[in-house]
C-alpha cells in the first residue's frame, strides 16, 4: 500500500507527511522551493563568495597601502625636471639659470611645504613661474611663482641655490639636494642630473 508507515514516498528524501498518497502542503513548499537535504554548495555559491573576498582584499589593499610613497617618487621626478628645465634654459639663453630652495617651509592650509623657485642669476629673489600641476594637495603653485610640494621634505644644498651656467654646467663642485625620497646629485662641470 503506497504511502503506508515503513514505505518510501514518492517524493525525494520524504518518508513521513505523506497523507491519503499525497505529500502534506508544507513538505511541497519546501521541495519546490529547493530546499533539499544536499550537503554541497552550487557553483553561483562558490563564485558569490570568491567575488566577495575579491572586493574586500581590494578595499583592505587600498586602505593599507598608502600612496605617500608614490606620491613622494614622482614628486622627486618633477623637482629633477625643474633643475633639467633651469639647465635647458641656461643654455638656450647664454645666461645663467637656476633654482633656489627656501631655508624654511612653508606653511599652507594646515601643510608645511617645501618650497624652491626659478630665476635668472643675478636676481635669486624674485620667481620665475615654473610649469607645474598646482593640484592643491601635494603640489601648490604659490601667487608669487614658486612651487611647493608636500609631503616630500627637501634638504636644499648649501647656499640653497642650484646655478647652470650657458654651457649647463652647475660649475667646478657637485651639488647634493636631500630629500625623504631619494637624493639628488648634480655633477661637477658637466652637469649631469641624477
Amino acid at each position: 500500500m503506497p504511502g503506508a508507515q515503513g514505505m518510501p514516498s514518492p517524493v525525494w528524501g520524504c518518508r513521513e507527511g505523506v497523507e491519503d498518497g499525497r505529500v502534506s502542503s508544507v513538505l511541497k513548499g519546501f521541495h519546490r522551493a529547493g530546499l533539499r537535504d544536499n550537503r554541497a554548495f552550487t557553483m553561483l555559491e562558490v563564485i558569490a563568495v570568491l567575488i566577495l573576498i575579491g572586493i574586500l582584499t581590494g578595499v583592505a589593499t587600498v586602505t593599507l597601502f598608502s600612496t605617500d610613497d608614490y606620491t613622494t617618487t614622482s614628486q622627486l621626478a618633477m623637482v629633477k625636471a625643474h633643475l633639467r628645465y633651469a639647465q635647458a634654459r641656461a643654455i638656450h639663453s647664454g645666461s645663467t639659470w637656476g633654482v633656489k630652495f627656501a631655508a624654511a617651509k612653508t606653511s599652507y592650509d594646515g601643510r608645511l611645504y617645501s618650497k624652491y623657485w626659478l630665476f635668472i642669476d643675478p636676481v635669486e629673489g624674485s620667481p620665475i613661474v615654473l610649469q607645474g600641476a598646482d593640484d592643491s594637495r601635494y603640489v601648490v603653485v604659490f601667487g608669487d611663482g614658486s612651487v611647493g610640494v608636500w609631503p616630500l621634505d627637501i634638504t636644499p644644498p648649501s647656499g640653497l641655490t642650484v646655478k647652470f651656467d650657458k654651457w649647463g654646467s652647475p660649475g667646478p663642485a657637485n651639488v647634493t639636494i636631500s630629500t625623504d625620497a631619494g637624493t639628488i646629485s648634480v655633477t661637477k662641470n658637466t652637469g649631469y642630473i641624477d
